[in-house]
């Protein structure tokens, strides 16, 4: 009672920046950065699409829509589509089925502007049962990977063991993480004098902090496509996406004869943020060699770093490479603690949920008709 549902307006922009102190980060001014990023410079999106849950004249609840562009099908053809995202409601206003009451009308109202899809690849655990309650479908789990140069097994062990020490323990256990704690480097305190040491009979690896995004499209281009469901990356895209304000990103690229592969390291800025996690939300290279290449060199960064990947659509040679190097699958009871990586999808339209969903034609709920990475969600 007393909720009303409606179009994001500028003269709300200040109620949306403290309201996703809750979500985004308790800063305003990066809140703001990242709504400006998000919603009014989108390029595929000419303003801001959001729907607020106001009471008395206040957002009180909020749902946003980002646009994005989707290539499926030989030759490819592109789509746009809608990202659903940022789902919070203030404290006081939970527990009364709000978020269903906003997207129930976002779905009445974007029936008239033409889209067929919405897309959601980072939804936490609450968003993700509400939208399989609602019409969402799950097309499948990111299927994490993960690595750390000091394993957890053996972390967890000397912990414990320190733990059981007369007197000492509890000294000997924080001076053990305190260490931990100095290692572990920010990806803004590192730079190409960091590979130097361990890379110096590599020199065709470069680790550089601008993206360079017309030779990465161009390179992304030459290796070309299958014709799998994945997100147009061009030069366009490469120079919206790696000025996230939420994010901190660092570039390997692999330059033996010309660009022939790259790899792109993603550190979260928000202090709600893991500081531990390190994650790779792009990998491209010519072959598996590169590839292989890229990623030693981007391990010999995650100094006491735990490097995270999405792997469940990765060809059979990248994961080999992962297996190589040390990865291990990340158990999905695991990586649900938190947030569950997974691709859901909904028709716009209430009568096309029992229909053949398609982009192209491929099926949209087959994962195998995916190439999933961490890039294309916000998690990265």
């Amino acid at each position: 009672m007393g909720y009303e549902i409606v179009h994001y307006e500028p003269a709300f922009k200040k109620q949306v920046l403290d309201l996703q102190t809750k979500l985004w980060s308790p800063s305003l001014t990066l809140n703001d950065a990242y709504f400006e990023w998000k919603y009014e410079r989108n390029p595929y999106l000419a303003e801001p699409l959001i729907y607020l849950a106001v009471h008395d004249g206040r957002a009180v609840g909020m749902r946003g829509f980002s646009g994005v562009q989707w290539e499926a099908g030989f030759p490819p053809q592109k789509f746009r589509g809608l990202y659903a995202d940022d789902s919070v409601v203030a404290p006081e206003h939970r527990r009364g089925g709000l978020i269903h009451k906003i997207m129930a009308a976002a779905f009445k109202d974007l029936v008239s502007r033409g889209y067929e899809y919405v897309f959601n690849l980072s939804a936490g655990s609450v968003i993700y049962r509400q939208s399989l309650s609602t019409g969402w479908l799950s097309v499948g789990y990111a299927q994490l990977m993960r690595w750390h140069p000091l394993p957890v097994s053996f972390r967890k062990a000397l912990r414990r063991i320190l733990r059981q020490l007369p007197l000492v323990s509890h000294r000997l256990d924080a001076l053990f993480l305190q260490w931990l704690e100095k290692r572990r480097r920010s990806l803004a305190d590192i730079n190409q004098d960091g590979i130097k040491h361990p890379y110096k009979t590599i020199p065709w690896i470069s680790f550089e902090d601008k993206p360079r995004c017309t030779a990465m499209a161009e390179l992304v281009e030459r290796i070309g496509s299958c014709g799998k469901i994945r997100h147009v990356r061009d030069r366009e895209y490469f120079d919206w996406r790696f000025q996230n304000p939420l994010s901190r990103y660092r570039f390997l690229f692999h330059d033996k004869a010309g660009m022939e592969g790259y790899l792109v390291l993603q550190e979260y800025t928000s202090e709600f943020a893991d500081k531990e996690v390190l994650n790779v939300v792009d990998w491209e290279g010519t072959d598996a060699a590169v590839k292989a290449e890229l990623l030693r060199a981007a391990c010999s960064y995650a100094t006491n770093r735990v490097l995270i990947i999405w792997s469940a659509t990765l060809p059979p040679e990248a994961t080999a490479v992962l297996h190589a190097k040390g990865f291990k699958l990340v158990w999905q009871a695991q990586s649900m603690v938190n947030q569950i990586p997974a691709v859901l999808v909904r028709p716009v339209r209430d009568e096309n949920l029992d229909s053949d969903w398609l982009l192209a034609d491929r099926r949209l709920l087959d994962l195998a008709n995916w190439e999933l990475r961490m890039l294309y969600s916000m998690h990265g």
